[in-house]
């Protein structure tokens, strides 16, 4: 039998001990630790910046994509103040080193950390050293790159660190300098301005475009929301620019960008200087997009139907000056709401949640920036924990039952103060004599005072029409 087993070849020390009679050894495999799904933001951070250290490119990549989802969903910057110089760095490494997927969630990951950073309160500098840090790789890539996706990354990104990060509006027109010589209108560079060799012309995307101006309207926003314009402060180029595009361009993302473009220099006064005429044929053309027929196709028609509606809003305010409103939500309990009412609100309230997408609001919660750029209006429980916001409604509700019982109550009496005793006899007193309520409002008393064998026969079938009802005393004695 030993022999056999040995023959086989099989089984080793645990079939020779089979053979022999011997108990076997039960060797027990290790068990995997299981992988944690529970984690707080604070520590994927961590896990994720030890991870981009790696030097295999798809690892750096999914820590890069799980750091921008941590991001997303708004990490406190207390928590992130003292590690934002190491992701900077290594998100510089990635811009450098990585793919372009690795590169496109480097550039996100800049712009959300600047954003969280920026909500920091009176302590902002964290933002303001990743814009100082990130800015020339940014800039760099918005005006010279060839690759139109880390461009439109790159866009975004920088605009979103200025907003956070600036230092001053000279920073921001120093940004929108960048997209608009970069990408807009790249002529307006100058011969030694552009950061592209001589002859090396790119080939923008109607979406780089639209991005572009969409960016540069955002950062026009923010800059006269923040610091006092000029006196005499125009736009009257780049006014002329953006209705060659709403007039020429055949993408219609890249004309909805310029007419909302448009809008906030209107609403902030910087076309003060254009000709009348230039300001008809502008009118003109937003009244002919407000209606222009939808192509072909489901889809086309759609997009179309947006377009149509954003183009007659600008057109709305260009005639009478009324801008369009907005609500938003704060929250799941609907106690609170975000509304604009100007162009230039419009515009950052769309830039941002186009930007931030599935964590807009849980910045819009949690991140004190956008508490500083929006005004939020909430009810009278806004201040209150959600136990407390729950407890008030159910006081309120509970209320407003006993309010409509006692006015039940009191016009039941009101009705009936005839027709019931107004209080019991005390014992030893004489019978009490009451005459009943009238035939007609018995209905109208309360079950416990029925006593049908207390009441008069009902008179006959045939004469009941005939006859007034009969008053008789009902005595009640006392047992």
């Amino acid at each position: 039998m030993a022999r056999r087993a040995d023959a086989r070849g099989g089984g080793g020390k645990f079939m020779s001990r089979m053979v022999t009679g011997q108990k076997p050894i039960h060797v027990r495999p290790p068990r995997p630790e299981k992988e944690r799904v529970d984690m707080v933001p604070r520590d994927v951070v961590e896990r994720c910046i030890v991870a981009l250290f790696e030097k295999r490119g798809s690892t750096r990549e999914a820590a890069m994509e799980d750091l921008v989802g941590a991001l997303e969903g708004h990490v406190s910057a207390r928590e992130v103040s003292c590690k934002y110089t190491t992701i900077v760095s290594r998100c510089v490494f990635s811009l450098k080193k990585g793919s372009v997927r690795e590169a496109r969630l480097a550039y996100r990951a800049i712009g959300i950390l600047a954003l969280t950073l920026g909500g920091g309160g009176d302590d902002t500098a964290g933002a303001k050293d990743v814009l100082a840090e990130a800015f020339p790789f940014l800039a760099k890539t918005v005006e010279a790159s060839h690759d139109m996706a880390k461009v439109l990354a790159a866009i975004d990104g920088l605009a979103v660190a200025t907003f956070a990060g600036e230092d001053g509006d000279d920073e921001i027109e120093r940004s929108m300098d960048a997209i608009w010589a970069g990408v807009i209108d790249p002529s307006s560079a100058g011969p030694g301005g552009s950061r592209l060799a001589a002859g090396d012309a790119r080939d923008t995307t109607p979406e780089a475009l639209a991005a572009a101006v969409s960016a540069w309207a955002f950062l026009l926003t923010v800059v006269h929301d923040r610091y006092e314009a000029e006196e005499g402060e125009s736009c009257k180029d780049k006014i002329a620019l953006l209705a060659k595009l709403l007039d020429d361009h055949d993408d219609r993302g890249v004309r909805v960008a310029a007419g909302e473009a448009i809008a906030a220099c209107v609403e902030l006064k910087l076309a003060h200087d254009t000709q009348p005429e230039d300001m008809e044929a502008l009118n003109a053309t937003v009244s002919y997009l407000a209606t222009e027929p939808s192509g072909k196709g489901a889809g086309d028609k759609r997009r179309h139907a947006g377009q149509k509606d954003i183009f007659r809003q600008i057109e709305i305010f260009l005639d009478d000056g009324e801008a369009p409103t907005k609500s938003v939500r704060t929250s799941s309990s609907r106690q609170s709401v975000l509304k604009v009412t100007t162009w230039t609100k419009l515009l950052q309230l769309n830039f941002l949640t186009r930007y931030l997408g599935n964590g807009f609001h849980s910045h819009l919660q949690h991140n004190p920036l956008f508490g500083e750029t929006f005004e939020v209006d909430g009810d009278e429980v806004e201040g209150l924990p959600a136990a407390r916001k729950r407890m008030s409604r159910k006081q309120r509700e509970k209320k407003r039952t006993l309010e409509r019982r006692r006015c039940r109550e009191a016009v039941w009496k009101e009705k009936n103060k005839f027709g019931l005793p107004e209080e019991e006899p005390e014992s030893g007193t004489m019978a009490l004599m009451l005459l009943p309520a009238p035939a007609c409002c018995h209905h109208m008393l309360p079950p416990v005072h029925r006593q049908p064998h207390l009441l008069p026969p009902p008179a006959p079938a045939t004469a009941s029409h005939m006859l007034p009802p009969v008053q008789q005393p009902i005595l009640l004695l006392e047992y």
